[in-house]
């Protein structure tokens, strides 16, 4: 497969990511919604364990801690969107996130990045921060730094682990199954003990949507570690982001949100970096 082909599948991968984001935001309890996801995304592959070989030695490590920090992750993200704090913290997070990856691929794997492709995801992160300032507020804004970098920390951690991760086992699918079994019962045990009664009052309908986010989100998600073993993981971090992009480009053409000129400027600018990283 080209690289163009791996790249245009990173997109749709970005896409499907924006989607379930989206389904999971319309819940009147986002962080339950997440909860819920990913175990039926653990049930959902527990047949298929059986089916696949065992993971080998340091391959349980990455996928052990991929659960932890997959987890940690949604438990925020859930927090955050049931606070509504997004429109400032989820842009930094994300935009700093493929940085960082691109630090421990350097360190740790020594994976080969030309000096064209760092310039290109340092401009796809500083297209992502600025859809912050959008709506930044100086004395908020300055208290929820440190958060957002401490989110895109966690990202990064689990977006580096799961490159490593598949790329230490010796099969692709045995890694994106067992990695999809594993990551849901931390998620709901929590979801269980600090809201049990939003848990048991979910509607068939906040099931079935949470149903379909799952599937859009194993999807995605398969695709993008499937990716990391092909290409630079670094690059596939950087390009997943352009889920931010899509967010915006579906609530201007079907919710009729008003895009700015700091959304036209970050996105010109993280499609430079885009436009940088394919070319390196």
């Amino acid at each position: 497969m080209t690289s163009t082909s791996i790249y245009l599948l990173v997109f749709f991968a970005a896409l499907l990511h924006t989607l379930w984001n989206i389904i999971i935001k319309s819940l009147n309890n986002s962080l339950v919604g997440i909860a819920v996801k990913v175990f039926f995304q653990s049930i959902i592959f527990f047949p298929i364990i059986f089916f696949v070989d065992l993971p080998q030695g340091i391959t349980w490590f990455y996928l052990f801690c991929s659960a932890v920090l997959h987890s940690l992750y949604f438990i925020l993200l859930g927090s955050m969107y049931n606070r509504g704090d997004m429109t400032v913290i989820y842009p930094i997070a994300r935009g700093c996130a493929p940085v960082f990856v691109t630090l421990w691929s350097l360190i740790f794997i020594n994976d080969s990045i030309p000096l064209l492709g760092i310039i290109g995801i340092l401009t796809v992160s500083l297209g992502l921060v600025l859809l912050s300032f959008e709506n930044f507020k100086i004395g908020m804004g300055i208290k929820i730094i440190p958060t957002s970098l401490f989110i895109a920390f966690i990202i990064s951690i689990y977006t580096f682990t799961d490159g490593a991760g598949v790329r230490s086992a010796d099969s692709t699918v045995t890694y994106i199954v067992w990695n999809f079994f594993l990551s849901g019962w931390i998620s709901i045990t929590y979801a269980y003990l600090s809201n049990k009664k939003e848990l048991f009052e979910l509607r068939f309908k906040d099931l079935m949507l949470i149903l379909l986010a799952t599937i859009i989100s194993f999807s995605a998600y398969a695709i993008i570690i499937w990716s990391m073993k092909m290409i630079p993981i670094a690059f596939v971090a950087s390009m997943r982001e352009s889920s931010i992009v899509f967010a915006s480009l579906i609530g201007y053409l079907f919710l009729k949100e008003r895009i700015g000129y700091t959304r036209l400027f970050s996105g010109f600018i993280f499609f430079i970096g885009i436009y940088l990283i394919y070319n390196s």
